[in-house]
């Protein structure tokens, strides 16, 4: 597995990739017209073309010799976060289930804390849905610590979330 930093010319692929694997994910939890709503708001190549162009937005992309099989999207100095320093947002991790197990989500965590230290921040956070008990224990194993919680809206369905958070030393 290798892991690049994202560039303009990858909004297709990370598009794709997180129209897919948020949808194998959590489909099976939500009506169609839910997550069809969400991912024509959340993962159109343009959508995603405008966030590489934006400055504390990072893009990692993890891929092997059968291609994508996952990312992560860090926010920097996210408002309204119930920790004090300076706070860098795991927004997007996903793995594609074909490569689920095989150490890539572990090396995207490992990339996301590297890049948010060089840059001298403080803390990761992230939420994760309280029903996701496979993410909740993966993320604790890496320690993370809930610190809070907050509504997430899927289409017209409100989900609850928990913040996680990691203190970079």
């Amino acid at each position: 597995m290798k892991i690049i930093p994202c560039k303009w010319k990858h909004h297709a692929a990370l598009a794709e990739l997180g129209a897919s694997t948020f949808y194998e994910t959590f489909r099976p939890h939500n009506s169609e017209e839910d997550m069809q709503a969400y991912l024509a708001n959340t993962y159109t190549p343009a959508l995603v073309q405008g966030n590489l162009k934006k400055s504390g937005v990072h893009y990692f992309l993890g891929y092997d010799e059968l291609g994508d099989q996952g990312y992560i999207k860090l926010i920097e100095n996210p408002v309204g976060i119930k920790l004090e320093g300076k706070i860098m947002e795991l927004e997007k991790i996903y793995v594609r289930t074909s490569a689920q197990g095989s150490g890539l989500a572990k090396l995207l965590m490992e990339q996301a804390a590297m890049h948010s230290k060089q840059l001298s921040f403080n803390y990761i956070y992230l939420g994760v849905w309280q029903e996701n008990a496979r993410a909740l224990a993966f993320y604790k194993k890496l320690g993370f610590e809930i610190f809070d919680t907050r509504k997430f809206l899927l289409g017209s369905r409100s989900c609850d979330d928990y913040l996680l958070s990691l203190k970079l030393t």
